[in-house]
């Protein structure tokens, strides 16, 4: 049976490139023999038209050395034909080699170092591949790809090093401070013709990729600003157990990109929460998850990040609390990802008390303290469903907060082909628009189509979405906030909402 070592760095075998070379050629052999994920990105079908080619070349080759075989196999058809009876195509190697000479079958093994490199580069770390799998732990084949991946690339940066570009980009939180103490410079510059490109040939970052927006209010300015309003919650369902309900006290850990790109998706996240009557506090020394770090190799720097967030959300899960995120690719990072890589009981730990914010808020609607004293009420809500979020499978909570305000949630759960930095480079971006035109088509909108908006989790997401096709996405709990009669600025002109007769308050 084998183990997965997953982003267990703390193990030895991790770090040894025999034992990676010889895993990449077992699991890489697995999928070749299933293909059920050619469709996630091109890493799969690169390796599988790579085995394929060897094989090819080998078979012609051979053939070509024994002329023979081919006359043996036209005789065949000759004796076929005089039959009436038709061969299907191909079927002359089927019989002529086949089993008999199983050399001529290319492995994963036989893969250059060239294509396993381009294999490695084409992964964007959607994950889809891994719910997908049906080979994944605890199956005997402990098939865990989107991890050997990161494994490959953690093996590659140990051994080559990061650029200082790469350094930068994958950086967030420093590119958000710097970018919001000037954030009109900024947003005027990265849609700047001459200095796009100019970042295209000095970073790499392609011209016509749209970037994110800077903001002057971040949300760590408007939470210092912030007074808590904690109102009285619900009352817990009757018959329920009140020392096994969710504590109404959670730690905020906010996200980068919150904090930085998408402020309205935070502050709509504590007003809900504190309209619901939970306490919210946000812990000050939180950095980025460090997954921008993970997903380019990066283990050291990954750690450092991880490291500090464990610290400063452990204090506050030792008071009680628990840490809710509302961003899906963060969330699994905190819930999945910290234990793998510290390989520690207080990451355990951590893990779980933490929650996605769509899953903590579908918890307390569960329990019956989801007040429902809307304002506004939706037609009709397209809703992309996160990779991420599928990958930790938690359902779909970002339609379950706006099922709850919404006549009509249509789900779309197409990748949408962003990941970080990938889809912003040169090299990668009309590759990212391939990957995620499932995606644009279902969120756009057709003639006389009656949509209030469109709503995902995953702000990166929402840019691809923008640029590929000019529809604006909000976070789903921006939707509820507005819904709540909440002031959330620009982002609720994106979502037309009727006013409604509040319900009762108690109905859940």
């Amino acid at each position: 049976m084998a183990q997965s070592i997953g982003l267990n760095v703390n193990n030895p075998k991790f770090w040894d490139q025999s034992d990676l070379k010889s895993e990449v050629d077992r699991i890489f052999e697995i999928c070749n023999g299933c293909r059920l994920c050619i469709k996630f990105c091109d890493t799969f079908p690169t390796i599988f038209k790579g085995i394929d080619g060897i094989t090819e070349k080998r078979r012609d080759e051979h053939l070509k050395a024994h002329p023979e075989l081919q006359q043996k196999a036209k005789a065949r058809r000759d004796e076929h034909a005089a039959k009436g009876e038709a061969m299907a195509e191909g079927i002359e190697s089927a019989e002529v080699m086949g089993d008999e000479l199983p050399e001529l079958s290319a492995h994963a093994r036989d893969l250059s170092v060239a294509l396993r490199e381009k294999a490695l580069d084409e992964c964007f770390q959607c994950k889809l591949c891994y719910p997908n799998c049906p080979y994944t732990p605890p199956h005997d084949f402990a098939v865990d790809f989107p991890r050997l991946i990161l494994r490959m690339k953690a093996q590659r940066v140990r051994e080559r090093g990061v650029s200082l570009t790469k350094k930068l980009l994958r950086n967030p939180d420093l590119i958000g401070r710097l970018s919001s103490k000037m954030p009109r410079l900024m947003n005027w510059a990265n849609k700047n013709p001459l200095n796009r490109a100019i970042m295209e040939m000095v970073m790499g970052i392609a011209r016509d990729k749209l970037l994110p927006e800077f903001h002057k209010e971040t949300f760590p300015r408007w939470w210092k600003k912030h007074t808590p309003k904690v109102e009285t919650p619900q009352p817990l369902k009757e018959g329920l157990d009140a020392s096994k309900a969710m504590p109404l006290k959670v730690a905020l850990f906010s996200t980068c990109l919150i904090n930085w790109n998408d402020p309205t998706a935070g502050k709509a996240a504590v007003e809900v929460l504190e309209h619901n009557g939970v306490e919210v506090v946000w812990p000050e020394q939180q950095v980025c998850c460090g997954m921008p770090f993970l997903d380019e190799g990066d283990i050291d720097a990954a750690t450092h990040n991880i490291k500090r967030n464990a610290k400063a959300l452990l204090e506050w899960v030792d008071k009680g609390y628990e840490v809710v995120i509302p961003s899906p690719s963060c969330s699994l990072m905190i819930r999945e990802e910290y234990e793998q890589i510290l390989g520690t009981e207080d990451a355990k730990r951590l893990a779980k008390h933490c929650h996605d914010l769509g899953d903590y808020i579908f918890k307390l609607k569960r329990e019956g303290r989801i007040k429902r004293d809307f304002k506004l009420r939706y037609e009709k809500i397209k809703y992309h469903l996160p990779c991420h979020t599928k990958t930790q499978n938690i359902g779909f909570r970002g339609r379950d907060m706006l099922e709850m305000c919404t006549e009509t949630v249509e789900v779309n759960d197409h990748c949408s082909g962003h990941d970080g930095t990938w889809s912003m480079m040169k090299e990668t971006h009309k590759d990212s628009l391939h990957w995620g035109s499932k995606l644009f088509e279902g969120m756009t909108p057709t003639a006389g189509e009656p949509c209030s908006g469109a709503c995902g989790e995953c702000h990166l997401a929402a840019t691809q979405v923008k640029e590929a096709t000019g529809v604006e996405m909000t976070h789903p709990v921006v939707a509820l906030a507005k819904a709540y009669g909440f002031d959330v600025g620009k982002q609720g002109d994106r979502l037309k909402g009727t006013p409604v007769a509040p319900l009762e308050p108690a109905t859940s």
